[in-house]
């Protein structure tokens, strides 16, 4: 018995080494991988894809910014409140980047954010939503009522504008299409292959 957990021992001991030993090549390449991103964002103005991986460029894109102010720990949001993720069409991250500068921000507030991008062939803007971030397993799980006007979204991420308070009458979640305000609401959107449509509270 005691040759057995001797044994057990050593294994787990060359193990821990070889993992000390290959850490940093490991982190090197984890750098140099997520730095070759970092230096591909898309920096064209103009472009509905400004500041996204240059390997979504005319894919579909979402994103939601959350201000930082009302993201609380209790809320899933509270895993994207370090500048912008990025995360692919299986949910997997490829950057995070604090460098929010980048992000496109339609109010004066400091937001954070995450994209989940380069996803083909949706016409549809709610079915889109909904499984773009489902790939996220929960975190972005998305809130809304059916109404007579189509699905009025509340909750994105745990963050429920009808419960933000401050110095405004009411919130909301605004969608934005390809950089402009959408005039229909996300029951109704029509998606474009280079579509990237994005959340943000707004207030009135």
């Amino acid at each position: 018995m005691f040759e057995k957990i001797g044994k057990i021992q050593i294994i787990s001991l060359v193990v821990l080494v070889a993992v000390i030993v290959a850490f940093p090549q490991i982190n090197k390449l984890w750098l140099e991988s997520t730095e070759e991103v970092r230096s591909s964002l898309i920096t064209t103005e103009n472009n509905t894809h400004y500041g996204l991986p240059s390997e979504w460029e005319n894919k579909q894109v979402i994103c939601i910014h959350f201000p930082v102010d009302d993201v609380t720990s209790n809320m899933t949001a509270s895993n994207f409140t370090e500048g912008r993720t990025y995360l692919d069409m299986s949910g997997s991250e490829i950057l995070i980047d604090e460098n929010s500068e980048g992000m496109v921000n339609y109010s004066e507030d400091r937001t954070t954010g995450v994209c989940v991008g380069g996803f083909e062939n949706y016409s549809a803007g709610f079915n889109f939503m909904l499984e773009a971030t489902n790939v996220t397993n929960g975190d972005l799980e998305v809130g809304y009522d059916d109404g007579d006007w189509g699905p009025y979204v509340h909750t994105i991420g745990g963050l429920n504008a009808n419960e933000l308070t401050g110095n405004f009458s009411g919130a909301y979640w605004a969608l934005y299409h390809n950089g402009a305000m959408s005039d229909v609401g996300i029951g109704d959107l029509v998606m474009k292959e280079n579509s990237v449509i994005v959340w943000q509270i707004a207030t009135w």
